[in-house]
């Protein structure tokens, strides 16, 4: 079963232009990079040569020597003769392209010749240093970058077959500042709550689809983060050995062990001492990998919530959240995700739907932080949204806003900025505070 990504629609642009690069896909492991290109490339060439250098080393050997196209093409011809290599016709897909960093570099040449495109994947790439002692340069300026995350709520609607046209009155409704329709609001609900527990790993959502059992899908996401946690501290040396002491993964395992009860605290702040062993440095380092492979993302307090965010933010001040949903909720435990799934979870149903409006934020690309004082004034994050700085206060149920008010009613200290509440609301606007449903989160990323 083939789900629908947004990728999608960039691969057809991407094929379309007439000065394209090589593409490469970045993303966290099982978000889908695979089963996409594998979909777009069968859909649209005639030959399609798949090389992967996790599964397979011997085509690491293709580009030991030289990275000239034409004796590129020759070598890997060797490896598919069943497979007709024709200019214009053929895509050659590199995945898990981190393992092999000549084949990377190789994506200049492929760029420069121009006579077949290439499609190049990573679930690591973003782990700097992943082949130590290697010096193969990176061909910057050479690659069509697309980073893949897991579904969406916009594709997990696509993939439980809601119609376009629903998603359109959304979106009309959100323009427009007027309620959703009462029967369209219930389906929302009823879905971003299935979402809230499978999150959007593709394997979880197609097992939903085939089983429409919460459970079944759960299973799915413990099991791949099972699986993550067995991967974690991958990095090799040039002869292709992993170079990661046990106590090294097992620091790395623990960071992310960690995140659910830091997000359960009340400041929700990750405190780095709390990392099982080795120094400050050490630590930060483990904190670090799981970004830099795309399982984690750190949310940066503020010294001010005013415009530029970024240079306003508090390194070593941050929260730390999974980058899908469903890792923390199949971290919960089976008491925590009953619960959850029939409203009946207590204090900790804020964190959780906190790190649900992350998931949306995150994945509609938009930069997120949040601002925080020794008083005890909280905002639960800040955005750069329409050009202006905006606080997002997320609330599991109706609540009042008091630390929002407080930054609002006081621009003098903290900048002009505007308020959008999250929560178990309608939409709805007054005084420069927007109200939405949690589900409508997504929808900040496309306006």
């Amino acid at each position: 079963m083939y789900l629908k990504r947004k990728i999608d629609l960039w691969f057809d642009k991407w094929k379309a232009k007439t000065d394209k690069k090589p593409a490469l896909i970045t993303g966290i492991r099982q978000c889908g990079k695979t089963e996409s290109i594998l979909h777009f490339a069968n859909s649209n060439y005639s030959t399609v040569i798949y090389i992967n250098f996790w599964e397979n080393k011997n085509y690491l050997k293709i580009f030991d020597n030289s990275l000239d196209v034409e004796d590129l093409v020759s070598n890997i011809s060797l490896y598919f003769l069943d497979k007709k290599i024709i200019p214009d016709k053929t895509v050659f897909i590199f995945d898990e392209i981190q393992e092999c960093p000549r084949a990377r570099l190789s994506l200049k040449n492929f760029a420069i010749n121009g006579k077949y495109d290439v499609i190049a994947s990573g679930s690591f790439l973003g782990v700097s240093g992943y082949v130590i002692n290697d010096t193969t340069p990176i061909p910057v300026g050479y690659e069509d970058i697309f980073q893949m995350k897991t579904l969406d709520f916009e594709e997990f609607l696509w993939a439980n077959h809601c119609d376009n046209f629903y998603i359109e009155q959304l979106e009309k409704c959100f323009k427009n500042r007027i309620p959703v329709p009462d029967p369209l609001n219930n389906y929302m609900k009823k879905m971003f709550q299935i979402y809230l527990c499978i999150g959007g790993f593709p394997r979880s959502v197609t097992t939903y689809l085939e089983t429409k059992i919460i459970g079944d899908s759960i299973n799915v996401v413990t099991n791949i983060v099972s699986e993550m946690k067995h991967d974690l501290g991958r990095r090799i040396n040039i002869n292709g050995e992993s170079i990661f002491k046990q106590s090294e993964i097992g620091r790395i395992q623990n960071v992310f062990e960690l995140i659910p009860a830091f997000l359960a605290k009340e400041n929700k702040r990750f405190v780095t001492s709390k990392i099982i062993t080795g120094n400050g440095i050490d630590k930060a380092n483990a904190i670090e990998y799981l970004k830099q492979a795309g399982i984690i993302s750190k949310v940066f307090n503020l010294t001010s919530p005013s415009l530029p965010l970024e240079i306003n933010k508090i390194s070593n001040q941050f929260k730390l959240f999974p980058n899908d949903i469903g890792m923390l909720i199949s971290m919960l435990g089976n008491d925590t995700i009953v619960a959850l799934s029939q409203g009946n979870l207590g204090l900790s149903k804020g964190a959780i739907y906190e790190a649900l409006v992350f998931d949306s934020l995150y994945k509609s690309n938009i930069g997120v932080y949040y601002f925080a004082k020794e008083s005890g004034l909280e905002i639960d994050f800040v955005i750069c949204y329409e050009a202006k700085a905006t606080l997002l206060e997320v609330k599991a149920k109706n609540g009042n806003s008091k630390s929002a008010k407080t930054v609002l009613s006081h621009p003098q200290h903290y900048g002009k900025t505007r308020l959008i509440k999250i929560g178990d609301y309608n939409i709805s606007e007054n005084d420069n505070v927007l109200t939405i449903p949690h589900y409508l989160t997504f929808i900040l990323g496309k306006h």
